[in-house]
């Protein structure tokens, strides 16, 4: 279940949160790809607020932190899951062109290569793209204050539809087997992120992806 419901919120962030086709380096070398150089993160006011931290309620007792900065160069996404005999709290830090992905209380996380979509509106999507997923302009819709973009989209047997503030994602449902599941904000809070939260664990040593 754990792996499935990991598998769920990486897709639902991606579709909601990026481009549906983001462009990376075509490589066949993954020696290369793993001792290189930080690429520079492909961003260019991905989101249209600097800084903030929005908190997100999200099935099977699950709850999301999202923090970034410089118009989202900068992320930690934080998930916890309390299913209760078991809870687990994975983090991931994304900066410098890659992402850093870590469970709270081990000591080995992961390393890789982060390419984050310049754009995160479905409005600026080629037409190939909005035509493949079905992707359906709904108008605006006030979700947690904000006046957000509403978009639907269908992705194999799973439709979803999504609410966007500023490129950021604040509500989504998926629908997966006849059930509707929700990720929705809870609490947004515009401004400064203590830049500490950036900061990569002492303690833990990221192997390379």
């Amino acid at each position: 279940m754990k792996k499935l419901l990991f598998a769920f919120f990486a897709l639902t962030f991606t579709i909601a949160c990026s481009k549906t086709e983001e462009q990376k380096p075509e490589t066949t070398d993954q020696q290369t790809v793993t001792t290189q150089e930080a690429p520079k993160p492909v961003v260019s006011n991905r989101y249209g607020v600097k800084s903030g931290v929005i908190f997100y309620n999200a099935p099977m007792g699950t709850k999301q932190e999202l923090y970034f900065d410089d118009y989202g160069a900068k992320e930690v996404s934080i998930t916890s899951i309390d299913l209760g005999i078991a809870k687990t709290k994975s983090i991931d830090i994304r900066k410098d062109g890659f992402s850093y992905t870590y469970e709270e209380g081990k000591t080995e996380g992961t390393k890789k290569a982060w390419y984050a979509p310049a754009s995160t509106d479905y409005s600026k999507a080629d037409p190939k793209t909005l035509e493949r997923y079905k992707v359906k302009d709904l108008g605006t819709e006030i979700i947690a204050g904000k006046d957000c973009k509403k978009f639907s989209a269908e992705f194999g047997n799973s439709p979803i539809v999504s609410w966007t503030w500023n490129n950021i994602l604040i509500k989504s449902v998926t629908k997966m087997g006849g059930t509707d599941f929700v990720i929705e904000a809870t609490k947004i809070q515009d401004g400064s992120v203590d830049s500490k939260i950036f900061e990569l664990p002492a303690g833990v040593t990221f192997k390379e992806m």
